[in-house]
């Protein structure tokens, strides 16, 4: 038998699983080969460990400790809450800036794109100056120069 038998049949048989043969195979080896002897002994080492936590009753106050020391921390996290006047009013506030920032902005742009009337004074600004002048009307130069070729 080999070591590997040993390393992959460990729960086998501290679990009593392995046949006859093979248990008195793996006592064998186990006499004869001081590291695999070693190996099952913390492997059993473990196992006791194990077992001995299972049996432990836990401390039946842990539980309701743990729940009132939850139960005292929400209730110091509420008595440092903000009001609900202040919870309420922050977001509206926001808002309130945010509809008077649009408006602002749409004013400035609004002051700064001429309007029609702007364009109209305009257009009759161009026809003064021309007659003025005594020019018959603007010629766009680049029609002129594609059209005579």
């Amino acid at each position: 038998m080999d070591c590997s038998f040993i390393r992959r049949n460990l729960f086998s048989y501290q679990e009593h699983q392995l046949s006859d043969k093979d248990n008195k195979e793996f006592e064998a080896h186990l006499h004869s080969c001081a590291e695999c002897y070693r190996i099952v002994s913390k492997f059993q080492s473990v196992i006791s460990v194990i077992d001995l936590r299972k049996t432990e009753e836990p401390n039946p106050f842990a539980g309701t400790r743990i729940i009132q020391l939850l139960e005292s921390e929400i209730e110091r996290n509420k008595e440092k809450a903000e009001p609900l006047f202040l919870r309420v009013l922050q977001p509206l506030a926001v808002a309130a800036l945010l509809v008077i920032a649009v408006i602002i902005g749409f004013s400035i742009v609004t002051q700064r794109e001429p309007g029609i009337s702007a364009i109209i004074n305009h257009q009759q600004d161009i026809q003064s100056i021309q007659s003025d002048l005594n020019i018959p009307d603007f010629i766009d130069e680049d029609e002129t120069f594609f059209a005579n070729k």
